[in-house]
Parts: C-alpha cells; sequence; structure tokens
C-alpha cells in the first residue's frame, strides 16, 4: 500500500477538486493543477490512492510511464512516472465499456515481481532475476478527465489507467530478447498493427528499474506479487462486440473483449 504523504496546501486542494470532480461530474478541475507540476502530481496521484483503498480499492500493481524518448521528448521530462494499478484481469477478459468512460487498449508487457526491487540505483541487469513471470499484457485505459496537456492532473489521475489483462508467460528472458519480441495486434481477426518491441518503448528492465528510482523518492518499491506493465507499443480505442487479441512472440497471448 502507498504510504500517507503530507501534502502541502495547493496539492491538498488539487486532490480535494479531483476528488469532487469525479464525485460530481461538472468542469475539470484544471485551474487548481495550472500551477503544479510532475513532482506535485504523483504526490496528488498517491493521495487519491489512499482515497481509493480507504473506498475498498486494492492495489496489486504499478504502470510505469515516458518509457520512449518519442514521449519524454514530448512533454520535456527524463523521468518514470508511476500509476497504481487497482485490477488485474485474467486473459481472455470481459471489458464492460458500460463501466469505463470512452475505453482504449494498449498492448504492453506484464511482469510479475519476484523478489523486491527497490531503491534510486537499481542495476538493469539485476532485474530479470527478480521477475516471477513475463506475461502478454494490455493496459486497459479509462477517459476520467480531460487533461489537455496538463501533466500533472494526467500523473494525478494515475496515467488513465483502469486495469491490466494479464495473459500466458514465460520465465524472465535475457534483455535482448525481450528487445526482439514481436507485438501483433488483432482484432476480430483482422491485424491491426505489428512491431518489434525495442521499436517502441525501451527495454522493460531499464523501465523498471528506472521505476524502482521514481517509487523510492515517494517511500515505495516493487513488492513480490505485483504486477508491472512497461510501455505500449500502441494504443486502440475499443468498442463494444470487438475481440481484441495481441501475441508476443517468444512470450504468449492476451485477450480481452469489450462488452
Amino acid at each position: 500500500m502507498t504510504p500517507p504523504q503530507q501534502l502541502n496546501p495547493d496539492q491538498l486542494a488539487a486532490a480535494d477538486a479531483l476528488t469532487a470532480y469525479f464525485a460530481d461530474g461538472g468542469e475539470a478541475p484544471v485551474e487548481a493543477f495550472a500551477d503544479l507540476g510532475f513532482e506535485d502530481g504523483l504526490a496528488i496521484q498517491c493521495e487519491m490512492q489512499q482515497r481509493a483503498v480507504a473506498s475498498g480499492a486494492v492495489h496489486v500493481g504499478w504502470k510505469v510511464g515516458l518509457t520512449s524518448d518519442r514521449a519524454r521528448t514530448t512533454v520535456g521530462i527524463d523521468d518514470r512516472p508511476f500509476g497504481h494499478v487497482n485490477r488485474v484481469l485474467a486473459s481472455p477478459a470481459d471489458l464492460p465499456s458500460a463501466e469505463i468512460r470512452k475505453v482504449s487498449i494498449e498492448p504492453e508487457m506484464c511482469f510479475v515481481i519476484g523478489e523486491r526491487i527497490a531503491g534510486d540505483d537499481v542495476d538493469p541487469a539485476s532485474v530479470p532475476a527478480r521477475i516471477a513471470q513475463v506475461c502478454a499484457g494490455y493496459e486497459v485505459n479509462e477517459a476520467r478527465v480531460a487533461v489537455g496537456g496538463n501533466l500533472a492532473m494526467l500523473v494525478a489521475d494515475n496515467l488513465t489507467n483502469w486495469a491490466i489483462v494479464r495473459g500466458s508467460g514465460v520465465d524472465a528472458p535475457p534483455a535482448s530478447e525481450l528487445d526482439h519480441c514481436v507485438v501483433t495486434v488483432s482484432c476480430d481477426g483482422e491485424e491491426q498493427f505489428s512491431c518489434t518491441a525495442a521499436d517502441e518503448v525501451d527495454n522493460p528492465y531499464l523501465s523498471i528499474a528506472r521505476l524502482a528510482a521514481t517509487l523510492h523518492r515517494h517511500g515505495m518499491a516493487l513488492e513480490p506479487g505485483q504486477s508491472v506493465i512497461t510501455g505500449a507499443y500502441a494504443r486502440f480505442r475499443a468498442e463494444p462486440g470487438q475481440r481484441w487479441v495481441t501475441s508476443y512472440s517468444g512470450i504468449g497471448d492476451v485477450e480481452a473483449t469489450i462488452s
């Protein structure tokens, strides 16, 4: 569980405004986040997670953001934000569109942590030995608030995560094998996208090491049993009735149907 953090008055006001927005709707609290930045967003996300846990959510993993040069260049930050994951669904998964606002899915590798990974100087070469399994995966995203380029609000809103779908997997392979993995996405039996992993995102073991460093700044770590997703190869708006299947060469498959 995320430890409690002492928010400053501006951060607390933004967290309260975001909570009220989720409860009552209306206009997104853009003004409350106007003067806040990346680290503010992370602190507010931790507060929002504490409130979610108090309402019954269970923390089961993490996502790591900004895992490509393209993404980091866009926002001008060389860092790796975390997102709390409160749902891990087994493949094949049913995704209820009525419960997920503007649902989209992203093919991402999913890593099950076997041994604790902590600290601001984790060697990426040490990560594979601490991974219990590498799986085919999806991130399920929900458009809860239109952030309009406001990075602090995007981070505070858990980087849009709604769930992870975890498919079949293997023991942790060498870093080079992950880089050469071919990811092929199909919808209703028709191929939509294919790539070699390293062409789209950083090596996942590097991303996990960088994630550990960000978590360390906030007094947290990657714990055994948690699931971690390490960056999207593509993103697709998902519509009711669609069946999405993605194959990761040498790793496995993952499937989700939008109901």
